[in-house]
């Protein structure tokens, strides 16, 4: 391997990271079309390059993580609405029910609020938080100049651009989706001025075992899921689920404030994040029995991964 190759290792496997779990772990993108080249290569250069730009600018602006989340959550937003404009068409592939269930003014709304809560748990946190347990070493290390940082935004410009004139044909509301701009525009604002750490516990270490962080994780993935595809077909007002889904983020954004420690918590974070990912990991298996062909292997290779991890980080 040369020392090129090496020495972007580290860039190689962020970029990878976040569309392996968001599209590929998701079955939104089976492994037959995700590695279709011309999708593979729209996938990870429009994750890829969302990845890096939050935690690059997070890193630049001596951010902590309730930076990446509000950066994360303008990304899912950038994506899911400027992008393939999947908040305000009502016959997005993947909506179902939710293209009519809670639509209003033009707007998909409980889609849009889970999309964007997917997209910055699943798409930019947890890719963080893996690198992180990978690269100890490189923790507030930027991995790109301000050249190559400028770069990754003219590539996801360019896809956006892409994705918005040969997706689909849907034209959203131009008042919309200048709103969408400008929401999208505040989020970043919000995360440059943000304090850097969101921790709250008092002691040092955290106090919980690692087992509860994956607990919660797991409550929380399979919550969120349930809460988003099936509570829509079991209420009859739309705002009772975008009430649930904050309500179950809020409470585990407090438990993980307050419990996650401030040191020698790297078994914590991998418990939370095996949890966060058990319900893709779960539902790999059931696309198999579907028939959606090579999800099981990807299944497979996530536990794999995520046990691989577990001896890595130790005890640490």
């Amino acid at each position: 391997m040369s020392n090129i190759v090496k020495q972007n290792v580290p860039i190689i496997i962020l970029v990878l990271l976040s569309p392996v779990i968001a599209e590929l772990l998701s079955g939104s993108s089976p492994p037959l079309e995700f590695f279709n080249p011309f999708g593979f290569m729209l996938l990870v250069g429009l994750y890829g390059s969302g990845v890096i730009i939050v935690r690059e600018l997070c890193i630049k602006w001596k951010k902590g993580w309730g930076s990446i989340l509000l950066l994360g959550a303008a990304y899912g937003i950038i994506e899911e609405g400027l992008a393939v404009k999947s908040f305000f068409d009502p016959n997005w592939m993947d909506l179902g029910v939710l293209g009519t269930y809670g639509r209003w003014i033009g707007v998909n709304w409980i889609w849009s609020f889970c999309l964007t809560i997917f997209h910055t748990i699943y798409s930019i946190a947890i890719p963080i938080l893996i690198f992180s347990l990978i690269f100890p070493s490189l923790k507030n290390k930027r991995l790109l100049s301000d050249k190559g940082l400028a770069v990754c935004f003219a590539i996801l410009l360019f896809i956006v651009g892409i994705c918005y004139f040969f997706l689909t044909p849907y034209k959203p509301n131009a008042l919309l989706y200048l709103t969408t701009m400008i929401v999208v525009a505040m989020l970043v604002v919000a995360s440059w001025k943000v304090k850097v750490d969101y921790v709250t516990a008092r002691n040092v270490e955290s106090i919980v075992k690692p087992i509860w962080f994956g607990a919660v994780g797991i409550a929380f993935g399979f919550l969120f899921f349930f809460i988003m595809y099936a509570v829509p077909h079991l209420v009859s007002f739309p705002i009772i689920p975008i009430l649930l889904e904050g309500l179950l983020c809020l409470l585990v954004l407090l438990f993980v404030a307050k419990y996650s420690g401030h040191t020698k918590n790297f078994s914590h974070k991998l418990a939370f994040t095996s949890g966060l990912l058990s319900p893709l990991i779960f539902l790999a298996f059931i696309h198999e029995i579907n028939g959606i062909y090579g999800m099981s292997i990807v299944g497979i290779f996530f536990i794999v991964f995520l046990i691989y991890l577990r001896k890595k980080i130790g005890s640490n």
